[in-house]
């Protein structure tokens, strides 16, 4: 693994030709036993609808073997890049720096640990096709999360967002979307200093007036390792923080 951080534009260029129709972009922390089965399954998933794609791997700064993973996974698939963090940036640096190295005109984000199932892709992507709108979001309508204290924490956050933001929608927390490139680019162009950006995507998209689809989909139990949340009521209560500030980015300030 390289020991500084990589360019995401130098990536973009070296992985640059045709170019794929999807950018798969998946930030990386301590997912080494993950990898290889995520890269596998993603693959079999979009070359089985025949979805030009590739997938971007940011390693945010793990103290595992997922840099030299990621790299022994970037030399064995030609559409699988490789990004590094030499620190811990968190999800949205991560969205940020593999939206840079990537080339699709769609931008999906899903997480490493394969609670969203790759499987799941081809329907984010056909539903996007079959209407007219500016990102797809899979909602987690079943859960095998054997963590019941997450689960509730998790709705309860989600309800609050969707009362607090007059928003007709489910499940407005999860992270498994498709977005249209330049929507995925406006929606990170944010102004306050959030503690979970994560949570608010639905949020900053509906207030930038961009149209909405959800599907249903099943989450899955984490296939292997460790959830980086390990105390989910102070991070609920963390993100929970978020909430004034993105009142007054997408509410207040908007107004003016």
């Amino acid at each position: 693994m390289a020991s500084q951080e990589t360019d995401p534009a130098e990536t973009r260029r070296a992985g640059s030709g045709a170019g794929p129709t999807l950018s798969v972009i998946i930030p990386c922390f301590n997912e080494e036993k993950n990898l290889a089965l995520l890269v596998n399954r993603t693959n079999q998933a979009v070359g089985g609808e025949r979805i030009p794609g590739e997938i971007v791997l940011v390693n945010d700064g793990s103290r595992d073997a997922t840099g030299a993973m990621i790299d022994s996974l970037s030399k064995q698939f030609q559409n699988v890049r490789a990004v590094h963090h030499p620190v811990n940036r968190g999800i949205v640096e991560g969205w940020r720096s593999g939206l840079a190295a990537s080339s699709g005109e769609w931008v999906l984000t899903t997480d490493a640990d394969l609670q969203y199932a790759p499987e799941d892709i081809p329907r984010l992507y056909r539903a996007m096709e079959a209407g007219s709108w500016d990102l797809v979001q899979g909602w987690r309508k079943d859960r095998e999360d054997p963590s019941r204290t997450r689960e509730v924490l998790s709705v309860g956050l989600s309800r609050m967002l969707q009362w607090m933001f007059s928003m007709d929608l489910q499940d407005v927390k999860s992270g498994f979307v498709l977005y249209r490139r330049e929507v995925f680019q406006d929606i990170l162009d944010f102004k306050q200093n959030y503690f979970s950006f994560q949570s608010l995507i639905t949020v900053a998209a509906h207030f930038k007036g961009y149209r909405i689809q959800q599907v249903p989909i099943l989450f899955h139990r984490r296939h292997a390792g460790e959830s980086f949340i390990q105390r989910p009521f102070i991070f609920s209560l963390k993100a929970a923080s978020d909430l004034p500030k993105a009142f007054y980015e997408y509410r207040i300030r908007k107004r003016r």
